[in-house]
């Protein structure tokens, strides 16, 4: 067997297993749990916490700009940022490209307000929110729990998921 078929062999039977957790048991955060906080530095270097935002709702989305269905999430978010952020409302798109160029000139590119951050080691990702796809989404609210964990892309622009969030914006 070739070594590439080998190390395939090895993660997926890692995920099955959850990397050392029991099967069957929760990997990373899950609705009705507190947020982990993490610092993370955004396109222009500057430190960003989960925790800054504590007493607004998050939208917290891991993506890459290789990930096609990621990228096109992003231009939503942007226009649901630019309608809420005086309401409480951020967004917060972490992404583990491997290079920090092609996803500053994404965000550029796109104009994208909100902050994006770059979690360069997938620390964040993998270790903390033990996220093993893309895109995945958590919604937070304003006490920094995780209301809902979104695996995959939706239609952001759509009503349902526009009534998720202002509803999260709602509660007091």
């Amino acid at each position: 067997m070739k070594l590439y078929g080998i190390l395939t062999v090895i993660f997926c039977l890692s995920l099955l297993c959850g990397a050392g957790n029991a099967p069957g048991t929760e990997t990373g955060p899950e609705a009705g749990k507190i947020a982990p906080s993490f610092t993370l530095k955004d396109v222009g270097g500057k430190d960003v916490s989960l925790s800054f935002y504590r007493g607004k709702v998050v939208l917290l989305n891991f993506w890459a700009t290789w990930c096609p269905s990621c990228k096109d999430e992003m231009v939503p978010f942007n226009n649901m940022y630019a309608a809420l952020k005086d309401k409480g409302f951020v967004v917060l798109a972490v992404s583990v490209d491997p290079s920090l160029r092609p996803l500053k000139s994404f965000a550029s590119e796109k104009g994208l307000a909100f902050p994006v951050l770059w979690d360069k080691d997938k620390e964040v990702y993998f270790d903390l929110y033990a996220v093993l796809g893309l895109p995945i989404t958590f919604l937070i609210d304003r006490n920094g729990v995780i209301t809902e964990k979104i695996i995959g892309d939706r239609d952001w622009s759509s009503p349902e998921m526009k009534n998720k969030i202002q509803s999260l914006i709602n509660r007091k």
